[in-house]
């Protein structure tokens, strides 16, 4: 069992509203039991980081439209993926939070400092019949705001590819389906035998093994480095921190949802394809997780993230000193949370991200398409592309993500196709290459992947591969000592 606690978040400077909760797990603490509690938000005073400016710029079609004034963000009117009564603002210097509360009829919901994005977010829910857009084309025009936009919607970047199968080919009767791709395998634990329910007979289920392992020859890999001393953040949904796979390996927890610490089926999966370390291998075994539960949802259902809770989750998982962070998810851009992400990454945190399953055609997802990160797309066991994936070419490199055996809470394994766990592989890939090059920043990790990646697609980058799938023992071969370096 984990222990959860409050004080350390003030200790490092973050403050959350109630509700928020931090768990520390054994590994941390070296204690067991369960202690849960809240911290109360405060209201420290902020800089301003806004301005009109006359300047035109340069937005993808589509993502919003630019008001007058700079300092506001207004959604297209086919921009849905945002809380349709909810704000988020930054006040101009002297300016009030009541006065601008009132002026606009919305109710204070929190009050954060983000040091990352350099700036103090009022997150505000407006009164019934309130149009958001009317409020922010206002605010754009209001000297006593710095900044506005709305509370965006991010999405986990996981395909409906959760399947159940074995190679001798045997299936429950309780758990078949017509369509065989879009199920879980509930109950299933490798090498166990299960009960046919509706027949009573015993089958035994040997699942396939790992192709992840010989594609990205983790085997070498695993020569030179395990992941030993370095902290992967995770900004997910919730992880099983008790499955066998994973049990040990989570140093800290966040829960900047509800504070439950909901147990969810995507957080476990990218978790289990970093630090695996029972039955499944994953790429970074030794390394330690820094997990921020920011997507709320239930085992059943998709589990959707807000700017604040993203914005809550990178904020601590930086502070509690992770060198890599994963981000398996995306959405609109978002103006705040490219200030973040650029702020991490001028304090040495190499951010990660899936590209997207918008499929070919799709506009850019974020973070995907943020220069401070490195956005990854999914290969199959044939190096083919996954047909869900995004192009374009903000694509950094390729790895394995389609038909990844992965776990589950409860103790369960499943099949998973999706950008998301592609991107967990790599940020596997570069705990190891910080492991031995501890100094490795953002831009030289991208160009360590990019340099020892295997082409594929048209020669050299393109939109669909970037610069190729990712290998770990090349990759290594760059950041090891040369007479250490035979992959």
């Amino acid at each position: 069992m984990r222990r959860l606690v409050g004080a350390g978040l003030l200790a490092c400077g973050l403050v959350l509203m109630p509700g928020f909760v931090v768990a520390q797990t054994p590994a941390a603490t070296g204690a067991a039991g369960h202690d849960r509690r809240s911290v109360p938000a405060t209201t420290p005073q902020q800089p301003s980081t806004g301005g009109s400016t006359n300047r035109s710029i340069n937005v993808p079609p589509g993502l919003w439209m630019q008001p007058r004034q700079q300092r506001s963000i207004v959604p297209a009117l086919d921009e849905t993926r945002f809380v349709p009564d909810e704000v988020l603002f930054e006040l101009a210097p002297d300016a009030e939070a009541d006065v601008v509360l009132r002026r606009y009829g919305a109710t204070l919901i929190a009050r954060q400092r983000f040091e990352l994005a350099g700036v103090t977010i009022i997150r505000a829910k407006l009164e019934a019949g309130r149009d958001l857009r009317a409020v922010l084309t206002q605010m754009g025009d209001d000297s006593s705001i710095a900044g506005a936009q709305p509370n965006f919607l991010f999405e986990l970047q996981q395909g409906s590819a959760l399947k159940p199968g074995g190679a001798s080919g045997a299936t429950d009767p309780a758990t078949a389906s017509s369509d065989a791709g879009d199920r879980q395998v509930p109950g299933l634990r490798l090498g166990e035998p299960t009960t046919a329910a509706r027949s009573g007979t015993v089958v035994r289920r040997v699942l396939p093994p790992q192709y992840v392992v010989d594609k990205l020859r983790l085997g070498e890999a695993r020569k030179f480095a395990l992941g030993r001393g370095i902290r992967v953040g995770m900004i997910d949904s919730g992880v099983d921190m008790e499955h066998p796979e994973i049990s040990g390996s989570v140093l800290a927890y966040l829960d900047a949802v509800d504070g439950q610490a909901t147990p969810h089926a995507h957080g476990t999966a990218m978790a289990t394809a970093i630090v695996a370390h029972g039955e499944l291998q994953g790429v970074a075994p030794a390394a330690r997780l820094i997990v921020a539960r920011a997507f709320g949802g239930t085992q059943a259902t998709t589990a959707n993230g807000k700017s604040f809770q993203i914005l809550t989750a990178l904020e601590w998982v930086v502070q509690q000193r992770a060198k890599v962070v994963n981000l398996s998810f995306a959405g609109p851009q978002d103006r705040l949370l490219s200030k973040a992400l650029s702020g991490a990454k001028e304090r040495g945190v190499i951010a990660v991200a899936a590209a997207g399953n918008g499929g070919s055609r799709a506009a850019p997802l974020y973070p995907g398409a943020d220069p401070s990160v490195i956005a990854v797309t999914a290969t199959d066991a044939d190096d083919r592309v996954f047909a869900d994936a995004n192009r374009g070419s903000y694509i950094a490199v390729a790895a394995p993500g389609v038909d990844v055996l992965t776990a589950e809470p409860a103790g369960r394994y499943a099949f998973t196709s999706g950008t998301s766990i592609a991107a967990a592989h790599v940020s596997g890939l570069v705990a190891l290459l910080v492991e031995k090059q501890p100094e490795l920043d953002a831009n030289g990790a991208r160009r360590v992947l990019s340099e020892s990646a295997v082409d594929l697609g048209s020669k050299g980058r393109d939109p669909t591969y970037g610069a190729g799938r990712v290998d770990p023992a090349a990759a290594l071969a760059r950041v090891l000592p040369v007479a250490t370096a035979r992959p």
